[in-house]
Order: C-alpha cells, then structure tokens, then sequence
C-alpha cells in the first residue's frame, strides 16, 4: 500500500527535513529507540528525507513536490539505492537555476556589481 506524504508531517531543524508521517515501512520509536523519552512512545520514528549543507536550502520545493508527485515508500526505495538529490531528478524534480553574476565572466576589472562596464 503506497502512503501520499502529508505536508504538516514534515520537520525542518535548518539542516535536516525529516518525515514524521506513518507509513508501511515506518516503526514506532519504543521499538527503533528503547530508551526515547515517554512523550516518544506511540508515534513513527522520523524518516529522513534529506540533508541541506550548503548554499540555498530549498527544503519548501522538496515539500512541495514530494506532496504532489509521489509516496513515501516510492521516494524511500529511490533514495536508499542513491542519494536524495539523485533520488528527486529521477522524480522530475528540477532545482531553481543559480543565479547569473557578470563578474563569474572573468573580466572582474572592467564591470561593476551593476553590470556597467568602467573605463580601464
């Protein structure tokens, strides 16, 4: 049985975005965890989704996306053979394009943060 991923069960803590959602492979944390903390008892261990280094952290586009395209078991199966990152291209996902500076050129004198071109 295919489970659709529910916005409201996604956690971001800056770095990483886990799924608290249930789901046909989740397990409940007494049993991942014997030692969790009592509040813990009764609910899903959180599945990761994905971890966010550096630069830009699109973790609301990954929510979006994986809300309206597939399932939690889909996307687990995807991301354990590869990465995260592999794992959303094979799904469509496309990244915002980075933007385009005029300095990343190589003519670093002769254009300022404007784009305008400066006399040498």
């Amino acid at each position: 049985m295919k489970t659709r991923f529910v916005k409201e069960d996604f956690t971001w803590d800056g770095m990483y975005l886990m799924y608290r959602g249930r789901h046909s492979k989740s397990v409940n944390m007494e049993v991942a965890r014997p030692d969790c903390h009592p509040s813990w008892h009764g609910m899903p261990q959180p599945t990761f989704i994905a971890r966010f280094k550096y630069g830009s952290k699109p973790y609301k586009s990954w929510v979006n996306f994986l809300c309206k395209t597939t399932s939690v078991e889909d996307y687990i199966e995807l991301s354990e053979e590869s990465s995260p990152m592999e794992a959303m291209e094979y799904l469509g996902f496309k990244p915002r394009k980075k933007r385009h500076f005029p300095q990343a050129e190589g003519n670093y004198g002769l254009r300022n943060g404007f784009g305008i071109e400066r006399s040498a």
